[in-house]
């Protein structure tokens, strides 16, 4: 064991298998990017409501109301427009889905289903959006994060 070239690599045997028993670990702040879904920015107004013959029955009427949607977004969506129609002895709901482009205004015009004077709620369910944040995260690191061409030691 006088062989100086099997004394420096046992050597350097040794100070490899204690860096892999003995890595010191610590704490880093990493700031990752992550996404929340967020629905669609909106407006919706109510022009009129008012009592017109019920087709092809026209002896009866039927409230007829209209609203205006508008897509306060960047983007294109398809809404759906959830109409809640109440004449005091029934109820009723009627789906509708408009698609809507960006910054457009759109004008929903609906007959209740119910006969004679009915009162009309819309509830608008927008379209979701990925929206993109960002988060601090600490993260356990240690010296074989940082030695290049090592990382397949550690399975990553």
């Amino acid at each position: 064991m006088n062989d100086p070239k099997a004394i420096v690599g046992t050597i350097v045997g040794l100070i490899l298998a204690a860096m892999l028993v003995t890595t010191i670990t610590w704490e880093i702040e990493v700031v990752e990017p992550y996404y929340t879904i967020e629905p669609y920015h909106y407006e919706q107004t109510l022009v009129r409501e008012t009592q017109v013959p019920n087709f092809p029955w026209l002896w009866q009427e039927v409230t007829q109301a209209q609203y205006l949607v508008k897509n306060t977004e960047d983007r294109d969506g398809t809404y759906a427009l959830n109409f809640l129609f109440d004449n005091g002895i029934n109820s009723q709901t009627k789906t509708i889905k408009v698609e809507i482009m960006s910054g457009e205004e759109k004008a929903v015009t609906i007959n209740s289903p119910l006969t004679g004077l009915s009162t009309i709620s819309l509830n608008v369910v927008p379209p979701n959006k990925w929206v993109p944040q960002q988060r601090t995260v600490k993260k356990k690191v240690n010296a074989w994060n940082y030695i290049p061409g090592l990382k397949f030691l550690l399975g990553k």
